[in-house]
């Protein structure tokens, strides 16, 4: 209940439904989704990129208790973004906040909705609805263990990690002591899903009897046969580039034939 759509309602994954019960064969991850950070303030449906949230790495993201849950400096943004969705919905509420001070706000490019911002963090956490004392706590907990070196660059992996946390922060930890503050309310934002129906080499649809020599797919409907775990920025535009000439491809010749 607390998902995003990014697309539209409309799209009801019918195709994919109708393909499976004729036979077509399905693979990918039934739980998987391209699942990204939105802001909490978004429509459910059709938010499209401008809700996307791109602080969380430059951030420390809380749930509705005030509690770090997530190394939010694991990896690089292009590698690490198409997950946050999926940690967002296993918080309380399906909600998180991503907490920063005046040292970053200018480092990501912002969201639709502007972020809460006060000067001090009680007005911050009245503002977003957290629990004073717990995100004081974690927030000096979090202070505590940011080292003095090496220094920041949010151009890469920048190896600046927190120590003595039970949760890291693998690079870019920078101490939040810097007003004003600023938050972001987050939740899951689903883009496509993980599951998708099974093809060849040659982008033909594949049935437990065999391929479907006139039937071909492309793009997100058969992304199960590329993406398991993971995402990598862009890579929908590349599954539907490389597999629709592939499949395109094959379509012309096998209209051509004559067959």
């Amino acid at each position: 209940d607390g998902f995003g759509i990014r697309g539209s309602p409309l799209n009801m994954g019918g195709p994919l439904k109708a393909l499976r019960d004729r036979g077509a064969l399905s693979v990918g991850n039934p739980k998987g989704a391209h699942a990204i950070s939105v802001d909490a303030r978004a429509p459910d449906f059709d938010g499209g990129i401008v809700t996307r949230i791109d602080s969380v790495p430059l951030s420390i993201m809380v749930n509705k208790a005030g509690r770090r849950f997530a190394d939010e400096g694991e990896d690089l943004w292009p590698r690490r973004y198409a997950s946050w969705g999926h940690l967002i919905a296993a918080q309380p509420d399906q909600i998180a906040y991503s907490i920063f001070d005046s040292q970053v706000n200018d480092l990501f490019i912002p969201g639709l909705y502007p972020p809460y911002r006060a000067e001090t963090l009680d007005g911050l956490a009245d503002h977003a609805g957290l629990p004073l004392d717990a995100l004081e706590r974690t927030i000096r907990q979090f202070n505590a263990s940011v080292p003095d070196d090496p220094p920041f660059d949010h151009g890469g992996l920048d190896g600046r990690s927190t120590t003595g946390l039970d949760i890291p922060k693998s690079n870019w930890a920078l101490r939040i002591d810097r007003p004003p503050f600023y938050a972001y309310p987050l939740r899951c934002g689903i883009t496509f899903t993980y599951l998708g129906v099974k093809v060849d080499a040659e982008a033909r649809l594949q049935t437990g009897e065999g391929r479907v020599d006139n039937l071909f797919a492309a793009g997100e409907i058969m992304s199960g046969n590329v993406l398991t775990a993971g995402y990598l920025a862009g890579f929908g535009l590349t599954i539907g580039a490389v597999f629709g000439r592939i499949a395109g491809s094959g379509a012309g010749r096998h209209a051509s034939s004559g067959a």
